[in-house]
């Protein structure tokens, strides 16, 4: 029978490992969030929204808006549905490029942003007293490597 199987080695998985902490932070975000009505995830994708506003942008391709928040573009698509359903995104053509679809936020978007930020604040707020400031600190800064580093 080929390779044996190390459940220790298993066990020491860098990805596993990454994978149970980013679902134990989201639990403890979505929670916090709820009041408002937005998950961390639709936190996110509204702010990368408002922020292309700011910057000018009448709106981010789905491929362009994926890549920002490292997703694929499917998995995007099933996100953001339930974003426009309830009028807080909405969709656009391209305007230099009449087959690509774009999304915006919408004033009803931003006004959920608004709402949801003291809250996602109180769970920042949360994290850094479990874990310390310094902590987060590194802790950022290796999750930003690490996306920086493993691009796919």
């Amino acid at each position: 029978m080929g390779d044996s199987i190390n459940l220790e080695e298993v066990f020491g998985c860098t990805c596993l490992r990454a994978r149970r902490a980013a679902r134990q932070l989201t639990r403890l975000y979505d929670a916090l969030l709820e009041p408002a009505g937005v998950t961390a995830n639709q936190l996110g994708l509204l702010a990368k929204l408002f922020g292309a506003m700011m910057h000018g942008l009448n709106g981010l391709s789905i491929g362009s808006l994926a890549n920002r928040v490292g997703m694929h573009p499917s998995t995007l698509n099933r996100d953001i549905k339930p974003l426009k359903v309830k009028g807080f995104i909405a969709e656009t053509k391209d305007p230099t490029d009449r087959r690509v679809r774009a999304v915006y936020i919408t004033a009803k978007g931003e006004s959920k942003l608004r709402e949801s930020i003291p809250l996602w604040r109180r769970a920042q707020a949360q994290v850094q007293d479990e874990l310390g400031h310094e902590v987060v600190l590194s802790l950022n800064a290796l999750l930003d490597l690490v996306s920086a580093k493993i691009v796919q």
